[in-house]
């Protein structure tokens, strides 16, 4: 698969703040190898900590944030969406296509 069949992909998602840091870290690992067998690959990682929420989501105040930066097949977004939708401690997530660097 060569680069040009890849997307950037944005994901910014917020982790409920009660859990512990091997949980957090317990995510992003699997996050990260669902992009790796989608053959993605990750491009960079920013821990933005616990921050306050504009508004309460699911009677929580703060949360934690993490973004990732990557790149892979359109097909696997689906994946990593699903992944993070039935994961009960992932509170919200955005994932966009970051078409600026096409």
């Amino acid at each position: 698969m060569s680069s040009t069949d890849l997307n950037s992909y944005e994901l910014v998602y917020i982790i409920r703040p009660d859990v512990d840091t091997a949980t957090i870290g317990e995510i992003q690992n699997r996050l990260t190898q669902a992009i790796a067998d989608q053959q993605g690959e990750i491009q960079a990682t920013e821990v933005w900590g616990k921050r306050n929420l504009a508004y309460t989501i699911q009677k929580q105040g703060t949360g934690y944030y993490v973004l990732h930066r990557f790149a892979m097949n359109p097909a696997g977004a689906d994946e990593v969406e699903r992944l993070l939708r039935l994961n009960e401690n992932v509170m919200r997530y955005l994932l966009l296509r970051d078409e600026e660097s096409e």
